[in-house]
């Protein structure tokens, strides 16, 4: 499984899940089979996502997607970022789920 990381310095919070929840990328049509969205425990907005493809190929197409059709879109990006966002595509390489108690 490929895992691509995305980080952000959001200005708030809120407008930037509403932006997030319309899917302005297609993340379910570009192969992404889950993801999971994370906040900094003491900065409430930054924010990083997970979103899992099967290939590292669907991760890199989804990247250059979010690149070209969302991150460079100023009426965008503008009103909700502060800064630029981070990218990585991670391989995961091992995983275990332990038990509790």
């Amino acid at each position: 499984m490929f895992t691509l990381q995305a980080g952000y310095q959001v200005r708030d919070y809120a407008e930037w899940k509403r932006m997030f929840d319309r899917d302005p990328a297609g993340r379910a049509a570009s192969g992404a089979r889950s993801f999971r969205v994370f906040r900094d425990a003491d900065d409430g907005n930054y924010v990083v996502v997970h979103l899992d493809f099967d290939t590292r190929d669907a991760a890199n197409a989804f990247l250059e997607r979010l690149r070209s059709q969302v991150w460079n879109d100023p009426d965008v990006m503008e009103p909700l970022l502060l800064g630029t966002p981070t990218a990585r595509i991670l391989e995961q390489v091992a995983g275990e789920v332990l038990a509790t108690g």
